[in-house]
């Protein structure tokens, strides 16, 4: 069924025409989707960075209080004159020293709830004053990855990234991780770069993540910092996707601001980053891809709906229109299969389009000639195979068959009865091969073997009139001929060539060539002039009604093989005067038989 449908011109149409449209409907739809999904992303990306360069001024402003607050601490008259005591022996100073210190720290902490505690340690990495629970009198700050010595002599505040708050000996309020902003004190009167002094200043991280976070990215998107190694210094709760496993593998954020994308599939995320001024951190907004793409849910919809809408109407009309184009052509088989059945009087004749009134104009023409042609040709054929039989009775002269019977009494007189015989056998064995009319293509032996006959009962005629030579291979007695071709030429040899001549000789020569096989036939007679070669070479023009002679024998054999094989196979003559004339039979070479 599947194989019928495409062999018909209306399912071929239906096929091309869908197959077209479909593909250039599916890339117009696919092009399309995707050119709205750019555009999409590049707002949201758009749309991202500017809510990360406000977020980063924000805390950019955060980050400057500290440093501001920092600094101004860091230069504090208390705590100068706090760490000139530290080596003070004296017990009740150091200790008012120290209470004014921690009046300090709650003093600021009172009114900026940004910060979370106060530490200052001494230039041996140990806690000396600060403004929270006790510290661990043993814990050196110095021995700790997390911190940094400033290694400048000038005054200025670097922020710590994430790191344990582990120090207190006690402190249910403040576990977990923290930041930190740290300053050297600096007794501005005298300074030393072999003592320094640092104020460590922890900040409230959820203060940073309440700024962070003012702004909502989509449902679960959401922005946080990554301190100087690219650690979040907060995590948003229940969040589905981690950066830092990311980060532990590849270095995303090598710029100073950018965006790509991590993940795959279901959790592929979009992530935009831009450098903090004051901490030199980033600000990095997390927006899950499954999110952005829920706004075009509808498009993502209507794109595949409306492309099936559109196949369904393609391929209706695909099939009203190829029923249109097919109809006519329908009409048209329909037709012919009648003029098929013997009604050739029916007209195929339709103007239903210009293409369709040429083309049944041009068959009713041609249908009309082949009539015609047919009738002419069926006169012909009854003609040709009157001739044809008439020629090939003649085949056996009659005169010969006389001149025969003469010759077999005059022996019957005498008593030669073995030669009586052989020639009765010689007629009987031509007479057969004659008439066997099922027969109309012999192998080459079959065509020796009767002119051998035939040259046998000549020279039983007419002894010592000639001789006869035959040359062929073993190969080429196999292959195959028209019958009744040899004879005629041997018999025009005979009647004509050596009328004056007291010995004749015949030589029938059997040759394979690239066109086929060429048969030569000569004889030593008279030859022919060049009026008279030239008169008996006309082999196409042939009369049925013409008296039987050696001419009309010659042009039946050549129109015979001519009909059957067509050019260039037939009869060439070749003659010379008082030399003798050849005859040269091409036919093609055909299988053994």
């Amino acid at each position: 069924m599947k194989t019928f449908f495409l062999r018909t011109l209306k399912g071929r149409m239906i096929l091309y025409y869908c197959t077209i449209f479909i593909i250039f409907i599916a890339l117009l739809g696919g092009v399309t989707y995707q050119i709205f999904m750019n555009v999409m992303t590049n707002q949201i990306l758009h749309y991202t960075e500017k809510i990360i360069e406000e977020k980063r001024g924000s805390i950019d402003t955060y980050f400057h209080q500290v440093v501001n607050l920092v600094q101004i601490s860091a230069g504090s008259q208390v705590l100068r004159d706090a760490i000139k005591q530290q080596d003070n022996q004296d017990s009740i100073s150091k200790l008012f020293y120290q209470r004014q210190v921690s009046d300090y720290f709650t003093n600021i902490l009172r009114f900026n709830s940004n910060i979370s505690d106060f530490l200052i340690i001494n230039e041996k990495g140990y806690i000396y004053a600060q403004s929270g629970a006790t510290v661990n009198s043993a814990y050196n700050f110095f021995d700790q990855p997390w911190f940094q010595k400033i290694t400048s002599d000038y005054f200025y505040v670097y922020f710590l990234g994430v790191h344990a708050k582990d120090y207190y000996i006690l402190d249910n309020n403040n576990e977990g991780n923290v930041v930190s902003a740290i300053a050297p004190i600096y007794d501005i009167n005298s300074v030393s770069s072999d003592r320094k002094v640092y104020l460590l200043c922890n900040l409230n991280v959820k203060g940073i993540e309440s700024i962070s976070n003012e702004t909502q990215l989509e449902k679960t998107g959401y922005i946080t910092i990554l301190d100087q190694n690219n650690n979040p210094i907060y995590k948003k709760t229940g969040a589905q996707f981690s950066l830092d496993s990311e980060l532990e593998r590849t270095n995303y954020f090598n710029q100073e601001s950018g965006y790509f994308t991590v993940g795959n599939g279901l959790k592929k995320y979009l992530i935009v980053y831009k450098t903090l001024k004051t901490t030199n951190w980033k600000v990095v907004a997390y927006i899950p891809y499954s999110e952005m793409y829920a706004h075009t849910d509808a498009i993502r919809y209507m794109v595949p709906i409306s492309i099936l809408v559109v196949i369904a109407i393609v391929v209706l009309a695909s099939i009203i229109i190829a029923a249109q184009i097919n109809k006519p052509l329908m009409r048209l088989t329909s037709k012919m299969y009648l003029i098929e059945g013997g009604h050739t009087d029916i007209q195929l004749f339709d103007d239903s389009t210009e293409e369709i009134e040429k083309l049944t104009r041009r068959i009713d023409s041609m249908i009309d000639k082949i009539k015609t042609l047919t009738e002419e040709n069926f006169s012909y054929i009854l003609q040709n195979k009157e001739s044809e039989l008439k020629i090939l009775l003649s085949q056996i002269n009659p005169h010969f068959l006389n001149n025969t019977l003469q010759s077999i009494k005059a022996m019957a007189v005498i008593g030669k009865t073995s030669e009586i015989s052989r020639m009765v056998t010689l007629i009987g064995n031509m007479l057969r091969y004659a008439i066997n009319s099922f027969q109309d293509v012999v192998t080459i032996q079959d065509e020796i073997e009767h002119i051998t006959n035939y040259l046998k009962i000549q020279n039983y005629r007419y002894p010592e009139k000639f001789k006869f030579d035959i040359v062929i291979s073993d190969e080429l007695r196999r292959s195959t001929t028209p019958k009744l071709i040899l004879q005629p030429v041997v018999e025009n040899a005979i009647l004509h060539a050596f009328q004056q001549l007291q010995e004749g000789r015949i030589e029938l020569t059997f040759q394979a060539f690239k066109q086929g096989i060429e048969i030569t036939i000569f004889d030593n007679g008279r030859g022919m002039t060049s009026e008279e070669l030239e008169k008996v070479s006309k082999l196409s023009k042939f009369d049925p009604d013409e008296a039987y002679n050696g001419g009309v024998g010659l042009r039946n054999v050549h129109q015979r093989i001519r009909n059957k094989y067509g050019y260039p196979y037939g009869i060439t003559l070749s003659s010379e005067i008082n030399v003798g004339t050849t005859v040269t039979i091409l036919i093609p070479r055909l299988g053994d038989a």
